[in-house]
């Protein structure tokens, strides 16, 4: 007569433990895999931000959105990008209902523009550039003086919870900067801790991704004037 045998309890304690080393190994890597997919959602969504822009300029003599009391850039461009659900990068949340299109201001949002501050620190007066800050004067960028375009971000990524519509330039402090800048706030590795960085999308309409403190150092690619490219670098490498 056949007869089976059975597992026992030391065989059946050893397969469940290489199930658990097998486990601890691919998850690292099914988490990678799922962070590369989120990432590139988000720099799709950025690049058609950034053709947003050049929508805009092209329906505004070259002329980007001013900067407002009465609406920021969410709102002025919403025409041209249509879909709230650009603003928000997976990475932070899933895409969801789409909101009021009439508040686009209000609806969730993971990114940042540029003010291009030392640009009108240099074109405007004192009083005025005053005004404009405050969104009392108004005033375009010509998309033609944005350069290198390739090297100049017109759009990045804001770190989570914070509220502010632009990058500015004229307190270039660190903490100013980097604190609503995301830099190595997204986009991490799940098994490497210190790994994150964020997308930008440049003047030229391209979309780049840059470890953390690279969009920084050794150049300010939010700077648009030769001198802020190099003086308000800040180089924070961790």
């Amino acid at each position: 007569m056949n007869t089976r045998r059975a597992f026992t309890i030391i065989e059946l304690l050893v397969v469940i433990a290489i199930i658990g080393v097998l486990a601890a190994l691919l998850l690292p890597a099914v988490g990678r895999t799922k962070e590369s997919g989120r990432r590139a959602s988000c720099a799709n969504n950025l690049r058609q931000l950034a053709v947003a822009v050049h929508l805009y300029a092209n329906d505004y003599e070259g002329l980007l959105p001013p900067r407002t009391l009465a609406e920021q850039w969410p709102a002025q461009l919403l025409s041209c990008y249509q879909n709230l659900n650009v603003l928000i990068c997976p990475t932070e949340a899933p895409p969801g209902p789409p909101g009021d299109p009439t508040q686009a201001d209000a609806a969730p949002r993971s990114y940042i523009m540029n003010l291009f501050t030392d640009y009108w620190l240099q074109k405007l007066s004192a009083d005025d550039f005053k005004r404009f800050f405050k969104g009392t004067y108004l005033v375009s960028v010509d998309e033609t003086v944005l350069e290198p375009a390739s090297e100049l971000i017109v759009f990045g990524e804001k770190k989570t919870g914070r509220a502010e519509f632009f990058v500015d330039l004229n307190n270039h402090t660190v903490s100013s900067v980097t604190e609503v800048t995301a830099q190595n706030r997204h986009h991490q590795d799940p098994g490497s801790p210190k790994s994150g960085g964020a997308n930008h999308a440049y003047m030229d309409g391209s979309v780049r991704y840059s470890l953390y403190g690279r969009s920084l150092c050794p150049i300010n690619e939010w700077a648009v004037t030769e001198a802020g490219r190099t003086n308000l670098a800040i180089c924070i490498y961790k």
